[in-house]
Parts: structure tokens; C-alpha cells; sequence
């Protein structure tokens, strides 16, 4: 029995207690309205990387998928927000990437399939305009309005939400626009990655994973991920590269150790990467700290800024998990999942051929396929659904609420830094 056949026996045998745990939890501290999840599923490990508070990529969702998305939303926003009927979705801003636009139109569908009506606003000082017109990967057009404000409510030009749902990350800052109105927003504006921080989030994590894998009866190690904080690094100062190459080998060291324990066939090596990044980006892959001391002029400069053009001075050195997930053609992949709350919407795979399994895979190459592995005919019998393993699913769950616990810290120490 392989690992995650193994976790998938023990969370069916301990089902009941499993959602008992998970709905204390959900109760405990205000779940994300949604969540995307990035896994890596090795043979001895499985554990999130990334967890995004406000997922593009709902254009990868195959169709059985998007309609357990729509019900999941009809639930929660019937539940928390009963009068709701108008929704702005508040997107990135002035993106070309028409894959991203090809997301936005695809959420605004789900939502009016259950009845919504959806406009999309844009938060812009620059707009000079009151609509902007983008063009989506599918050929579609969408109409994006200046979202303006009168005391304390926001308007368009020809609608007034009764609530605003935001699929941009504000990886800069806090939106005053958007602060102190009377209508929800959902995520709040508060926890974009100006004020998120990826340490805080997996140390969460990690904290759930353990109380998880006691109800299951595992070693905790198989589920957690090691994730250590370094501050204020310039990768073009040979000083930090070395401060930061000691600590990465004292990681490649302390897992060697690990792995010895467990007769893990496998040599350890780690991701370093922005502690308040997205989208792929300032990820590097290390299996030793001569690496990250001999970074040439292109790696440093990539990993310089993140997002929006983002100066990196914090980063996280984060265990390496290699992927052990490929498809017919020998292709490298990992599970990527989506949630409404800390249920399970549905997912795909991120699959990259110019990648190994050792390798970030969200990057140029990248492709995306059903979890089904496109296996004819299995979303219209809906056998996509069959395919992701109860260990995908749980452990999601986890880094979901991690992400409520890491939302209600940000909040209360009022971090919304402009």
C-alpha cells in the first residue's frame, strides 16, 4: 500500500472524527471564503506549498467541477450574506494575461448560473475612463468599470453591489477605496500579501497538520512541511547569499538526518522563495547552500521583486518535496485545489514539461489538465470526482483553515500596510 493510499484507509476509518475536527476548527475562526491550494505528493510526503486567499484559475476547472463550485457558493453566501443579489468581483488591475481574464469571466459565470448578478470593478486613481474592455484566452469580451465611492459606499457607473468579492491580491497595498464601506468584502482587503506572510501561514499549518496526524495515527513529518523565516536579504550582497546559504545547508543537514531516520531513498533539497510572494515568482530550487552563494546576475534578478514589481527582503528556505505525480507522457504535475470555505470545490493538475520533480512547476510551461488526467469521458460520467484522493482533499482542508487562522492574526494586530 503506498502512501497515499495508506492516509486515504486511515481518514475513511476515522471519517467522523476527521470532520468532527474540521468543523471545530471552521467554527473556531472565520474560514476563507475560498482558497486555492498548491500540493506536492511524493512517496513518503504530502504536504501544501502555497496557499492563495484569492485563486485565479477557475478557467482550469473542469465543467463538473465549476457546478460544485456554484453550489458551494450559493451555500455560503445564502448563509453568511442572505440579501445578497449584486456582486462586484474586484479583479487585478490592467493584467494582459488573458488566461487570467479567462478566470474572471468564468467566476462571474458561475456566479450568475445560481442566480447572481455580477458586474467586474476595477480599483484605479488612473483610469480615466469609466469602462475598460478586456479580451479573454477564449475570445470573449469583458467589461470592467471604474469602481467609485460616495461616503461610504461604492457604486459603478450603472450598479451598486450589495457585496464585493476580490480576486486581486493587492500585493502592494491596502486599497483605501475599498476600506470602511457598508457593503461586505469578501476576502477582506486587509490580508492581500502586503500584509500576508507565508511563515505565519505554514506555521499554522504545521500546528493543525500535528493535532490531523494524531486523529490518524501517523508520523506527523508525513504531512507537515519545514518552513524557516530569514529576513532582510539582498541577493546581490555576497555577505546576505552567504548568511542565507548557511542557513539553507543547515536545512539540507537537519533533513539528511530525516531522511536517514525513515530510509527516505531520496536527496534533500529545499525551495527558497519570497515569504510575501505570488504567482510563481522569486521561487528558486536549492540542493545546497553553494547554490544560493554562486547565484548568478539572472537568478538574482529574479529573485529581486516578486509581483507588482515587489522589492524581496524577506524569504522562507521551505523543505523540497518532489513531486511523484506524472501523466502518460512522463510529464511532471502537481494537484492543485480549490475550496469554497473548507469544502472541496474541485481541482486539476499543473502539469510543466520543461520541469522535473524537483522544480517549481508554477512557471513558463505550464499546462493544466482534469484531475482525471483527461481520461475520456470521465467528467461527463463524472468520474472526475473519483480521482482526487482523500488525502488531497484533507490536507487542503488543513491549509485552508490555516489560512482563517493566519487572516484572524493579520486583522487583529491591524496589519494592513500601506
Amino acid at each position: 500500500m503506498d502512501l497515499l493510499e495508506e492516509i486515504h484507509q486511515r481518514i475513511i476509518e476515522r471519517s467522523q472524527e476527521v470532520e468532527g475536527w474540521i468543523e471545530k476548527h471552521s467554527r473556531r475562526v472565520r474560514v476563507p471564503l475560498y482558497t486555492s491550494v498548491d500540493l506536492r505528493a511524493s512517496s513518503y510526503k504530502i504536504a501544501p506549498v502555497d496557499t492563495n486567499v484569492f485563486p485565479a484559475g477557475f478557467n482550469n476547472l473542469c465543467p463538473v467541477f465549476r457546478e460544485r463550485t456554484a453550489a458551494l457558493f450559493k451555500d455560503y453566501f445564502h448563509r453568511n450574506y442572505p440579501y445578497v443579489q449584486n456582486i462586484l468581483i474586484v479583479p487585478e488591475l490592467l493584467t494582459r494575461n488573458l488566461y487570467y481574464w479567462e478566470n474572471i469571466f468564468v467566476l462571474k459565470t458561475i456566479l450568475e448560473s445560481v442566480g447572481f448578478k455580477v458586474e467586474i470593478g476595477l480599483v484605479s486613481d488612473e483610469m480615466r475612463d469609466d469602462v475598460i474592455k478586456f479580451r479573454t484566452a477564449g475570445g470573449k469580451e469583458l467589461r470592467c468599470y471604474k469602481i467609485r465611492r460616495k461616503e461610504d459606499q461604492v457604486f459603478i457607473s450603472h450598479f451598486v453591489p450589495d457585496l464585493l468579492l476580490i480576486n486581486n491580491d493587492f500585493s502592494l497595498k491596502c486599497p483605501e477605496i475599498l476600506k470602511n464601506i457598508r457593503q461586505p468584502v469578501d476576502p477582506p482587503v486587509e490580508i492581500g500579501w502586503h500584509s500576508r506572510r507565508k511563515n505565519i501561514h505554514f506555521e499554522f499549518y504545521n500546528n493543525l497538520a500535528v493535532e490531523l496526524a494524531k486523529i490518524l495515527e501517523i508520523d506527523p513529518w508525513i504531512i507537515t512541511v519545514e518552513t524557516v523565516l530569514e529576513r532582510d536579504i539582498d541577493f546581490d550582497s555576497e555577505q546576505d547569499r552567504n548568511r542565507l546559504a548557511d542557513k539553507v545547508d543547515l536545512m539540507i543537514d537537519m533533513l539528511e538526518n530525516e531522511y536517514k531516520r525513515r530510509k527516505v531513498e531520496q536527496k534533500p533539497f529545499v525551495f527558497v522563495k519570497s515569504n510575501s510572494g505570488t504567482y510563481g515568482m522569486a521561487v528558486i530550487s536549492v540542493s545546497s547552500g553553494e547554490e544560493i552563494r554562486k547565484l548568478n546576475a539572472e537568478g538574482r534578478k529574479r529573485m529581486r521583486v516578486t509581483k507588482s514589481g515587489k522589492p524581496v527582503r524577506d524569504v522562507v528556505i521551505q523543505e523540497g518535496i518532489p513531486t511523484s505525480i506524472k501523466d502518460t507522457n512522463n510529464v511532471v504535475g502537481e494537484p492543485v485545489v480549490y475550496l469554497v470555505e473548507a469544502k472541496v470545490a474541485g481541482g486539476f493538475l499543473r502539469l510543466n514539461r520543461e520541469k522535473t520533480e524537483f522544480d517549481n512547476l508554477n512557471t513558463r510551461g505550464m499546462e493544466f489538465v482534469c484531475i482525471s488526467f483527461g481520461r475520456e469521458g470521465a467528467c461527463e460520467r463524472k468520474e472526475c470526482e473519483g480521482f482526487f484522493p482523500a488525502a488531497y482533499q484533507v490536507v487542503s482542508r488543513v491549509a485552508s483553515i490555516a489560512a482563517g487562522y493566519e487572516i484572524e492574526k493579520v486583522i487583529k494586530e491591524g496589519a494592513c500596510r500601506d
